[in-house]
């Protein structure tokens, strides 16, 4: 991945900036406006950052090389001084419970409907471009956002795609999903513990979500008819509780996971180098013991039997590299 290695004035250390990553299901980084990208980034301290730039990453600690870590959405900064949040925030009232020191930090963009302040110690490094720089790319906004992910909070469905939730969004509220997405939730809940009361039908373009007679366990709410929007998307919600969507930890080091399809399932993957393991990421680990085994060759040509898991499978490499040795006639003859 091409890189930059920059300075920031009163620092020795050095910030290595890299272009900005590309969305996956385990890192939802929203694109930059088109043209724009890490050549045009610069590092400065939170307390140097000036309305209207773009900040874009932050580092990781120091000293010495600093790497870039990018923020998932970029954002232009309205820097305003600590203690005027005007939404009352999470973030605010951490900081606020820490007693810590107004003078310390800077918040760089207030909270909104969507996100919370971002608050900063007044030194930390950050990765910008300038706003006289952004001014010739086309603005933020004009990039669409990416989609919010959810699944259920009892099974490992999903994930569904729909736009956006506020920052107030509960559990329980609706979520705006297309059709197709609409289609797969009906399809996968009756099988799920959330939906064991529920049947799902199709009347034309519109969903009836309907409490089963012979199981209901809440006469009072016999369910709903979903329409489609003007939009022709689908506001489902209220029957169960849904879940913001997240990639499974490693369960050895908790390192993210990253999804690979094996034998037409879905399996999450360590994305650590030194890691090897795999998991169906449901949390019970003997769920894990039916993970499909798996081969790969190593550099000196020989091939490494694993467990489902990514551990490897002694006996089997053992008993592949006999099968692949030397015929006992041969080194007789020798």
């Amino acid at each position: 991945m091409p890189e930059r290695i920059v300075t920031m004035p009163g620092s020795t250390d050095q910030f290595v900036l890299t272009e900005r990553p590309a969305p996956t299901l385990a890192h939802r980084y929203r694109p930059l406006p088109t043209g724009m990208d890490h050549t045009h980034l610069t590092v400065v301290p939170a307390h140097h950052v000036r309305t209207g730039d773009i900040v874009t990453a932050f580092f990781t600690d120091g000293p010495g090389t600093r790497h870039a870590e990018h923020v998932p959405e970029a954002f232009t900064a309205h820097p305003r001084p600590l203690g005027s949040c005007p939404q009352q925030c999470e973030e605010c009232e951490d900081t606020h419970a820490r007693r810590a020191a107004a003078d310390r930090y800077v918040c760089l963009d207030p909270a909104d409907d969507h996100a919370d302040c971002v608050i900063v110690f007044r030194n930390t490094p950050v990765a910008i471009v300038p706003a006289t720089t952004a001014a010739r790319f086309p603005p933020l906004d004009s990039i669409p956002q990416l989609p919010d992910l959810f699944t259920l909070t009892d099974a490992g469905t999903g994930p569904y795609e729909a736009l956006p939730v506020s920052r107030g969004w509960s559990p329980f509220a609706t979520i705006s999903v297309a059709r197709a997405t609409a289609e797969q939730i009906a399809a996968d809940l009756p099988h799920t513990h959330a939906g064991r009361h529920l049947t799902f039908h199709w009347l034309h373009d519109s969903l009836l979500i309907a409490s089963d007679p012979r199981r209901r366990t809440d006469p009072g709410r016999p369910g709903r008819l979903i329409q489609p929007d003007a939009d022709g998307r689908y506001r489902i919600g209220g029957l169960w509780a849904w879940q913001e969507w997240s990639t499974p930890p490693c369960p050895d080091c908790s390192t993210t996971t990253e999804p690979v399809d094996i034998e037409g399932e879905r399996v999450w993957r360590c994305t650590a180098a030194d890691c090897t393991r795999r998991t169906y990421g449901t949390g019970d680990p003997d769920d894990d013991d039916d993970l499909p085994p798996y081969t790969e060759t190593d550099p000196d040509g020989a091939t490494i039997v694993y467990h489902g898991t990514g551990e490897i499978d002694i006996e089997a490499t053992a008993e592949l590299a006999a099968q692949d040795g030397p015929d006992e006639d041969d080194q007789a003859a020798e």
